[in-house]
């Protein structure tokens, strides 16, 4: 798979991968009500995976176009800095601040290993949901708007050569997608198994775990992506200050900078994923080595 599409797909790949060892109970949330906070948190943690699995799948196969590769990676850049200008990058950075906070207020308190404290933390992992739902149903439209023009950008670009073609680029596409979905699928098994049959102090520990392990990836690609915005703003006050006049010269050299720029982005994508995948792999491990709930 070309690499600029090898990053759309995320790290669900890898985490597929990781996650078939884990035996899923297919009939593992029956009798237990709606309402459980365990089941809501778990329930969830599977919907944001499968929107991401879908988002992913659909920017993958927005690029199998037969047009010059560098233009679709400018207009692809120009779609980033679209969904960017909606402000919904740090609404989401705030919905997991206060998650943040609010797993800390439970732990103040209510004590280690008491009911209470675990009902809690899945409280405020359910509303943490909720946070994100409502950013992404009010830049809904926004982002619709930021692929339509992405559109018409790319189908503007002059006919190119596509490596292996349009139709084997989208099968690569549905294969990450599926294999997404797979995943998702996976950890949800897991998740809901652990709130019927596992310790629940247990579990909550091991997704402590899993986002202590996860933050150092996380940051780290946080500020890749910046540098990569960074990076592409420098080289445009460039291309406008080396062709003052404007033209085809300073509309080439932007669209090279734009290009560079999603490139980039796709390189600090990649790069998170073996750590995103390590972190998955021992949070399922942990899952697992959870003792038995108490009768």
């Amino acid at each position: 798979m070309d690499g600029r599409r090898v990053s759309a797909s995320w790290s669900f790949l890898a985490l597929a991968a990781l996650l078939a060892v884990v035996r899923a109970s297919p009939a593992a949330a029956a009798g237990r009500a709606c309402s459980d906070p365990c089941l809501q948190a778990a329930r969830a943690e599977f919907r944001d995976c499968a929107s991401g699995a879908s988002g992913a799948f659909t920017d993958a196969t927005d690029g199998c176009l037969e047009r010059d590769q560098q233009c679709v990676d400018a207009c692809r850049s120009v779609r980033q800095d679209c969904r960017d200008g909606t402000g919904a990058s740090a609404a989401l950075l705030l919905c997991d601040v206060e998650r943040v906070r609010a797993e800390a207020a439970c732990r103040d308190r209510f004590p280690l290993g008491s009911t209470r404290r675990v009902i809690c933390i899945f409280q405020a992992q359910v509303s943490a949901f909720q946070c994100r739902r409502h950013v992404v149903r009010r830049v809904r439209h926004m982002f619709r708007d930021c692929r339509v023009e992405f559109r018409s950008c790319a189908n503007g670009c002059r006919p190119g050569a596509l490596p292996g073609g349009v139709q084997a680029c989208r099968a690569e596409g549905k294969a990450a997608f599926t294999a997404a979905l797979a995943a998702c699928r996976l950890t949800f098994a897991v998740t809901t198994s652990a709130c019927l049959e596992k310790d629940l102090t247990c579990f909550v520990g091991c997704g402590d775990a899993r986002d202590a392990c996860q933050a150092p990836t996380q940051a780290t690609l946080d500020a890749a992506l910046m540098a990569c915005t960074a990076q592409q703003r420098a080289a445009v006050m460039a291309c406008q200050a080396a062709n003052p006049s404007g033209g085809p010269s300073l509309d080439q050299c932007v669209t090279a900078a734009q290009a560079a720029a999603s490139t980039c982005r796709d390189k600090a994508v990649e790069n998170a994923m073996p750590g995103s995948a390590a972190c998955a792999q021992q949070f399922v491990q942990c899952v697992r080595g959870c003792p038995a709930a108490s009768p």
